[in-house]
């Protein structure tokens, strides 16, 4: 067989260089085609999760993300009406009594429906925690100071009067003090524990106190007994040992004691 000129002069060396080089560009662009494969498709798996969360934002109105807040608005109302008992004298201090009470059951719905709904954000766990101040802390420090001016009366001594402003005072700062280290200490989030005892748990004592025995001699030291223990580097469980908070669920502790009691 006659063979070319051209092929004649190529040594079998050089070749067998083309040849291999010839394999390795074969295997590099099937090598390029396997990547845009998988970009492809990881460009199609993005885009059905895009779609995903579009549809549950979609499921989940402006209407029902902002349930949680329209009853922490209730908790802010009830606060208003503790700090306008100090000026208006038509609102009784069994009227206040009742407001703390709705603010306790709001302060505890709020956060359920959260989690019920799933709509947690850092804008609802910071505006249930100013609600917290406003019902729990400012609220109560102002009616404190409100019943124990009219108990004492105009007769009243001067180291009375001292000794209630400093016990209204003291509550009211140790309660920014307290919600200001909570929204540091949880990072804008619903809290598992409290630092300190919770503003809605010093309360109860302060107003019920200062709604019948506001005459009291003991009742400033119990404000004040109170308003240490809100800054105490204390870590208390959110459920306060009756019930257990997690993430997703409030369940009671009283059937896991009474499980854990049972013999096998």
């Amino acid at each position: 067989v006659a063979t070319t000129p051209h092929l004649q002069r190529i040594p079998a060396a050089s070749a067998a260089l083309v040849l291999e080089r010839a394999q390795v560009w074969a295997l590099g662009a099937q090598h390029m085609g396997k990547k845009a494969n998988n970009r492809e498709s990881a460009g199609d798996d993005d885009d059905d999760e895009h779609d995903a969360g579009n549809s549950l934002t979609v499921e989940r109105s402006f209407l029902i993300r902002n349930i949680p807040n329209a009853i922490t608005f209730v908790t802010v109302f009830c606060g208003f009406l503790l700090m306008a008992s100090a000026s208006v004298p038509g609102i009784s201090p069994h009227v206040c009594v009742l407001a703390t009470v709705l603010g306790l059951c709001t302060d505890m719905l709020d956060g359920h429906a959260a989690r019920k709904l799933h709509v947690k954000s850092s804008f609802g766990a910071t505006f249930d925690q100013l609600a917290d101040l406003t019902c729990f802390g400012i609220g109560p420090a102002i009616f404190f100071t409100r019943q124990r001016q009219v108990a004492l009366g105009a007769d009243a001594t001067l180291i009375s009067c001292l000794l209630t402003v400093a016990g209204g005072y003291a509550y009211m700062a140790c309660s920014v003090f307290r919600i200001a280290r909570e929204l540091i200490v949880h990072s804008g989030v619903r809290p598992l524990y409290f630092v300190g005892i919770p503003t809605n748990l010093a309360c109860v004592p302060a107003v019920l106190v200062s709604a019948y025995a506001p005459g009291t001699v003991i009742l400033p030291w119990v404000i004040i007994v109170l308003s240490g223990m809100m800054v105490m580097p204390y870590h208390v469980p959110k459920g306060l040992w009756i019930v257990k908070v997690t993430e997703t669920q409030v369940t009671s502790t009283c059937g896991q004691r009474r499980s854990n009691q049972r013999p096998d």
